[in-house]
């Protein structure tokens, strides 16, 4: 896990929640902190959090109307709605909103190592999956660049499903005239950069 973002009003409360997160066990290089919905919003659209917890209740913006903003980002955190009310409707429009876990004040210790362990290993199941597939979209443009006999409809459908996995920016194009397998001179071959 990379970046974790504690978005809580109360500063001796995000500091024990820091604090928590640190004992956890679970590897984080970067824990921020602020202290309303409107600034943790800013951080978001900036960088990509991998777990944010979030108060509530809190002045400028509350939790729940921060969790209704960041759907529209591009990347959105696991998150964690902490509260100091035992509120079945607070909770309910959370969940609906995407929250992962709800938890009431006072913290315990146990509960945020849980969670975090928890997530943490969601997080490396997603990222583990993603290396997979950009290895099956690079095979694929590998198979596009050197078949002969692939059809308009097995492209598109290629394209379609790995087109995320394929680089982005300028490619690097070898071309080869090889007679013989395993021969290869500088006049049967070009680089060409695109």
């Amino acid at each position: 896990m990379k970046t974790v973002l504690i978005v809580e009003d109360e500063k001796m409360i995000r500091q024990g929640i820091k604090t928590m997160i640190m004992r956890s066990g679970v590897p984080i290089e970067t824990i921020m902190e602020c202290n309303n919905g409107e600034t943790a919003l800013e951080i978001l659209k900036e960088q990509e959090i991998d777990v944010m917890f979030t108060d509530i209740r809190m002045p400028k913006m509350d939790g729940i109307e921060l969790v209704q903003k960041m759907q529209s980002l591009e990347h959105i955190p696991l998150t964690v709605a902490i509260s100091g009310y035992d509120d079945f409707a607070y909770a309910v429009e959370m969940l609906r909103n995407g929250v992962r876990e709800y938890i009431l004040k006072p913290i315990e210790r146990e509960k945020i190592t849980e969670i975090l362990k928890k997530l943490n290993a969601e997080i490396e199941s997603r990222k583990e999956k993603e290396e997979n597939n950009q290895k099956i979209g690079y095979q694929q443009m590998r198979h596009l660049m050197l078949s002969d006999e692939i059809s308009g409809e097995e492209q598109r459908t290629i394209e379609s499903q790995y087109a995320d996995h394929f680089y982005t920016g300028n490619y690097y194009v070898c071309c080869q005239n090889q007679v013989k397998r395993g021969e290869l001179s500088d006049d049967n071959y070009i680089f060409m950069k695109i």
